[in-house]
């Protein structure tokens, strides 16, 4: 893992890891789904391995970091659930799902830095405003693979707006 990283060596690392998941998954062969999540699975180790009090990374930057990696797969999941790939969906879209909560739950605790604004706060409002659609799509997959119960304890979701 990376040592002391700077908010620029960070950025490049998750970058690149969100490009080799992007080119890696093929949405017709299942063997490429488990290390296509090993990959963003990797970011989220990547990023918890930096300590909080880390002066590089503030509070906001990581909430910001932990959005984008839920975006990362949440796009997957998309990508899957076109295809009709419901059971791979699953998968992608249940850390699309936790992340998006963790990262509103992060950002609530920070200071807001000079730096935000823009197009980091279209953003925030995206997720903010569709976190429960991913709760919804994740329920449909579950529906469509046949698993009603677990289908509708998530179409239920208690706190979801």
């Amino acid at each position: 893992m990376l040592q002391n990283p700077s908010k620029d060596t960070l950025t490049a690392s998750l970058d690149s890891l969100f490009f080799l998941a992007r080119v890696h998954l093929k949405c017709n062969d299942p063997d490429t789904y488990t290390p296509t999540l090993d990959l963003l699975n990797r970011a989220v180790v990547l990023l918890d391995t930096i300590p909080d009090d880390m002066s590089a990374i503030s509070v906001s930057t990581r909430a910001n970091y932990i959005r984008c990696i839920s975006g990362a797969y949440h796009n997957l999941a998309g990508s899957l659930y076109q295809n009709s790939k419901y059971g791979g969906a699953v998968r992608f879209l249940k850390e699309a799902c936790v992340l998006g909560a963790r990262a509103i739950h992060v950002r609530a605790g920070a200071i807001p830095d000079d730096g935000c604004g823009g197009e980091q706060e279209v953003g925030w409002k995206q997720l903010e405003e569709q976190l429960f659609r991913r709760w919804e799509l994740l329920a449909v997959c579950y529906s469509k693979i046949g698993d009603r119960k677990v289908s509708l304890c998530f179409s239920y979701r208690p706190g979801i707006k």
